[in-house]
C-alpha cells in the first residue's frame, strides 16, 4: 500500500477514474482526495498513541533552561500516563507543574527533590537542570508518513510511494466519508464504517492490561499457601 494505491482504491469506491500519479496530478478531484487523505492521516495520528509512532527519547542535560533541543522536531505529545525520568539519579521528575509553583522555586533558588519540569516557549524546562545528567521520556511522533526507503519519516505526503505507519485501510475509509461530506452527500454509513474499523485497529494496537502488583495472589499463589508437607501421626 502507498499514497497512490490509497487514492486508487478510494477512486474505485466512489466511481472516479483511478489516477496513475497523485502528487503530480493536475486533476482537481485527485488533488482534493490527496488533501482529504492527509487530513485523515493527521487526525488518526492525533486520535491514538499508535505503537509505531512511540519514540523513547534519551538525552544528556545541557544545564540550560529550557533545554534548547527538547523535545525534538517530530514531537507531538507525551505518551499517555508517561513520565520523565532522570536515569542518573534514578528518580521520576515532578510535573508538569503550574507556573506559580515554578516561579516560587526558581525565584527562591530552591533545590526540589525530585526535579521539576514544565514547558517554556515550546521547550522542555527542568529545574534544577544539572549538566551531564541523563534524562529519558517517551513521546508520540507526529511523523506518521514513511518514505519508500522505510526509514525516513514525515508529517505529510511527499511522494506517491509514501506509506502510512498505521493501518492504511483507515485512511481509505476516512477519505471516503470526508469526500462524500465535501460533495454534500450522505456520509453517515461510511463514517460509521470508519469509526468501527478505527476502534478495532486501536484495540489491536493497545498493549495488554497492566498487572496490579498489589494483588494478594500475584503469581497465582495464595498468601496462605505453604510448600511443606503436613504429617499426620497415626492414632
Amino acid at each position: 500500500m502507498s499514497l497512490l494505491t490509497i487514492i486508487q482504491n478510494v477512486c474505485a469506491e466512489i466511481s472516479i477514474d483511478p489516477p496513475t500519479a497523485v502528487m503530480s496530478s493536475a486533476d482537481p478531484q485527485i488533488a482534493q482526495l490527496r488533501i482529504l487523505s492527509f487530513r485523515a492521516g493527521r487526525e488518526l495520528q492525533r486520535n491514538h498513541d499508535w505503537s509505531a509512532l512511540i519514540v523513547r527519547r534519551e538525552f544528556t542535560a545541557t544545564g540550560a533552561v529550557p533545554e534548547p533541543a527538547e523535545p525534538p522536531d517530530d514531537w507531538s505529545r507525551y505518551v499517555q500516563n508517561s513520565k520523565i525520568w532522570n536515569t542518573s539519579r534514578l528518580w521520576q521528575l515532578n510535573g508538569p507543574i503550574e507556573p506559580q509553583t515554578w516561579e516560587r522555586w526558581t525565584i527562591l533558588n530552591g533545590n526540589p527533590v525530585p526535579q521539576l519540569f514544565r514547558f517554556l516557549d515550546g521547550k522542555l524546562a527542568i529545574f534544577p537542570n544539572i549538566a551531564g545528567e541523563t534524562i529519558r521520556y517517551e513521546y508520540v511522533s507526529n511523523a506518521w508518513v514513511a518514505a519508500d526507503d522505510g526509514t525516513t519519516y514525515a508529517a505529510t505526503w511527499t511522494n506517491d510511494t509514501d506509506t502510512s505507519r498505521f493501518p492504511e485501510e483507515l485512511i481509505e475509509l476516512s477519505t471516503i466519508w470526508r469526500w462524500k461530506r465535501a460533495k454534500g452527500l450522505d456520509y453517515g454509513e461510511e463514517m460509521a464504517n470508519f469509526e468501527r474499523a478505527k476502534e478495532s485497529a486501536i484495540g489491536a494496537d493497545r498493549s495488554a492490561a497492566p498487572m496490579d502488583i498489589s494483588l494478594p495472589n500475584r503469581g497465582g499463589v495464595p498468601d496462605n499457601w505453604w510448600p511443606g508437607t503436613i504429617a499426620v501421626p497415626s492414632p
